[in-house]
């Protein structure tokens, strides 16, 4: 570690009390062998000279000594080359491996004490991770949000029974703050519960794991589908929340972890049924048949060691991804959790730009595809003589109608536009020769690359010369932009790629644009491709390309 610190020369007796065992950029780790109260061992302290930086307990494990984690991610800017850094429990420096009791940064910080201490005046503190933040709570002190969190998990925990008949507990790092803090972790973010579904077959855990999504969003909770783990929270924004992550029987019969988890040996049922009742800071929580041991095939052996690094990125060494919501699935449920609450029925951005940029002639019909609330359909019906919207989320659905219903040349599907022969029996409504569009904003986003090209053969398959396509879409550049919602569900498109498809499908384009600045959503920006195509008159007797093995003109 020479390349980070300059170690002070002076040397200290081995200490009987603790000692610090490892240490780096990120955290100082130690072992103390002797507390002053086994059952209440109390916190061990970072100082910079004599000025108390940090506090963190010690943590209380099942067997051998007990441990402690300081994070140092933001402490060195504060400390100068002169300044001494030690840890000390109650009034005992705790001696480095080498014997030192404290070293000298190898560089001056940004900051100095007299600056840290203003920022402590201020109310701000370093969290697990040593990163300096303003002062609030932590959770384990804050009633408030624990009263509203445990409310919310005792409502979760009944839809949860109802929806997979099978009893939920406390789960991830929830879990390890019920066994190895008695409480909440002071800096955790949101509850986790799981539940182990009772399933045969992987498909079938991920439909129940989809279906408890629904189930939730239609008793009036705001639900984010990830793959893993299902984020529900109140529509009031509210800030507490409780995700959900599901467990399954493999056919080895041992449980399998979609999420991943550090541990490797195998996990018996037994070690999570029955499942038992337990009290987490006051509040009646469910609790696996044995908890420690699912804490360390979660986190590892070294559970008990408050880690303020870490990663599952990092330390996660298996996982059983089978059961995981697949992209369709998570797509379905936020597009059904958008639609469940009032969204803007203003027109969008692209469809009040086709309407007056002139490009487009009178139209026969403008089909809206993946119509959403129908905020567009009244503008399209400036364009053509009937509209028509198709949606598969009864929100969605329900919304739309209502919008549209002051409007007799709207009509409002509940249709999959990827179901066989849809978008056939659609088409054939339209007059022959009178041109007709074909609109999609946002919807490719939300397929998959062989939803698409099922969509694109569909709609090659009753294009007829003169029609026209118009679609808005994210690009690859808009997937490291700032996104103002959590997008786990979200598909993002190489523009050059979708139009050498477009090409190969027989169309050309007579308009293309893309930039920031096109469609701004809440706090973002996003990076979108305005693309019209159309079918040209002299259209080729055959088509290159294969779909899916389909032979496309």
């Amino acid at each position: 570690m020479g390349n980070i610190f300059n170690w002070f020369s002076g040397k200290a007796k081995q200490s009987r009390i603790g000692r610090i065992d490892a240490w780096d950029k990120e955290s100082v780790r130690g072992t103390i062998l002797a507390p002053v109260d086994p059952e209440k061992p109390g916190t061990a302290t970072l100082f910079i000279n004599d000025m108390p930086v940090v506090e963190r307990p010690i943590s209380i494990p099942g067997d051998g000594p007990l441990g402690f984690s300081i994070g140092m991610y933001d402490v060195w800017r504060f400390a100068s080359k002169a300044d001494k850094i030690s840890v000390r429990y109650g009034d005992e420096i705790l001696p480095l491996p080498d014997g030192s009791l404290f070293f000298h940064p190898r560089s001056n910080g940004k900051e100095d004490l007299e600056q840290l201490r203003q920022r402590f005046a201020s109310g701000q503190h370093f969290d697990k991770r040593g990163r300096i933040i303003a002062g609030k709570m932590t959770k384990d002190q804050d009633r408030a949000w624990q009263d509203g969190v445990m409310t919310l998990y005792a409502e979760v925990a009944k839809v949860i029974r109802e929806v997979t008949g099978s009893s939920s507990f406390v789960f991830s790092g929830t879990l390890l703050g019920y066994v190895r803090d008695n409480g909440f972790i002071p800096h955790d973010k949101d509850m986790d519960c799981a539940y182990l579904s009772t399933k045969d077959t992987a498909a079938d855990v991920a439909a129940e794991f989809a279906a408890l999504g629904e189930a939730l969003i239609a008793a009036g909770y705001s639900v984010t589908p990830k793959a893993s783990c299902i984020s529900v929270r109140r529509l009031t924004g509210s800030k507490v929340m409780v995700d959900i992550a599901h467990l399954f029987i493999k056919s080895d019969g041992n449980v399998g972890f979609p999420f991943g988890r550090v541990g490797t040996e195998d996990v018996p049922v037994s070690e999570f049924l029955p499942v038992g009742a337990g009290q987490l800071s006051g509040y009646p929580v469910g609790v696996p048949a044995r908890p420690e041991l699912v804490v360390e095939h979660i986190y590892g052996q070294d559970w008990r060691i408050p880690d303020p690094g870490f990663k599952w990125s990092e330390r996660r060494r298996s996982r059983d991804p089978q059961p995981l919501l697949n992209y369709s699935q998570r797509t379905r449920i936020a597009m059904d959790d958008l639609y469940s609450r009032p969204e803007t029925t203003e027109p969008s951005s692209f469809v009040s730009w086709l309407a007056s940029s002139a490009m487009l002639p009178q139209l026969a019909v403008a089909y809206d595809l993946g119509c959403g609330n129908g905020r567009d359909l009244d503008t399209l019906s400036t364009l053509a003589n009937r509209v028509t919207g198709i949606e598969r989320s009864t929100y969605a659905v329900t919304a739309a109608r209502e919008l549209a219903s002051g409007n007799p040349a709207i009509t409002v599907w509940h249709d999959d536009l990827l179901d066989d022969g849809l978008l056939a029996r659609l088409a054939a409504e339209g007059a022959a020769g009178a041109p007709r569009l074909f609109y999609a904003r946002f919807l490719l986003n939300g397929l998959t690359q062989s939803e698409q090209e099922t969509l694109l053969t569909s709609l090659r398959a009753v294009l007829r010369p003169g029609d026209l396509l118009a679609f808005e879409h994210r690009t690859t550049e808009d997937e490291q932009l700032k996104k103002a919602r959590f997008r786990s569900f979200r598909r993002f498109i190489n523009t050059q790629d979708f139009i050498e498809r477009l090409n190969d499908l027989g169309l050309e384009m007579s308009h293309r644009e893309e930039d920031t600045g096109l469609a701004p959503f809440e706090r973002e920006d996003p990076h979108v491709v305005r693309i019209v195509a159309y079918v040209p008159e002299e259209a080729p007797s055959s088509v290159t390309g294969l779909v899916g093995g389909v032979a496309v003109g």
